[in-house]
């Protein structure tokens, strides 16, 4: 396997990891994708909902590849082993999942991330050293990334990060918080309602986002 280390943010100006609505479907969904890879966004999450067959997804999963291959762009599969295996890209599992042994022996997964929600002691799971970057949110509100809780403590979190890894901050990110994000030193920020909310503004979402992250 493969690990995802900070360096590839060096090929990476964006900041901006972008994940797919669980609304959209077949077509829909892959011209959101070619909007969203006409900016310089180079990390993308397929996310989907539990009801869609695992043939769908597989099938989808590879038109989406075929799309990130094209432009050069790292795919991230939630929450299937089987369709990151298969394909051989990037996988993205909840803290729910305890026990990754399995995980070990498939050897075409190119990295795995771990969702931490608002836990810092996912990062002393006895597996971390599988995990390539850590997220952790919802940052905000979000219609997406629910928390029973509310909203992080941005701060303690930030604080106490391990700097090692790739830390992604997610949940209700868009351009009106997005630079406390890249201030409170979060690698990069996990979008979807901030890109995908009006799809016939997907690239000039994309683009705003890339802009106001590389800002000085």
């Amino acid at each position: 396997m493969i690990a995802l280390h900070k360096n590839m943010l060096k090929n990476n100006k964006s900041g901006i990891y972008a994940i797919t609505p669980t609304y959209i479907f077949k077509n829909e969904l892959l011209d959101a994708v070619e909007a969203t890879l006409e900016s310089e966004i180079k990390l993308i999450q397929y996310r989907f909902k539990n009801d869609i067959s695992f043939e769908e997804r597989y099938e989808t999963a590879k038109k989406i590849h075929s799309i990130c291959n094209e432009k050069n762009v790292t795919l991230v599969i939630n929450n299937d082993h089987r369709i990151a295996e298969l394909i051989g890209c990037g996988l993205h599992i909840g803290q729910d999942v305890k026990d990754t042994c399995f995980l070990k022996e498939k050897k075409n997964i190119s990295f795995i991330g771990l969702s931490c929600k608002d836990k810092l002691k996912q990062q002393e799971r006895e597996d971390a050293k599988l995990f390539s970057y850590y997220s952790f949110g919802p940052m905000f509100e979000s219609k997406t990334k629910i928390n029973t809780s509310g909203p992080i403590d941005i701060a303690k979190i930030s604080s106490e990060m391990h700097k090692e890894k790739l830390n992604i901050a997610i949940g209700g990110i868009s351009e009106i918080n997005l630079r406390l994000i890249k201030q409170s030193k979060f690698d990069m920020a996990a979008i979807c309602d901030g890109i995908y909310n009006d799809p016939k503004k997907i690239k000039a979402n994309c683009q705003k986002l890339v802009e106001i992250w590389n800002e000085n």
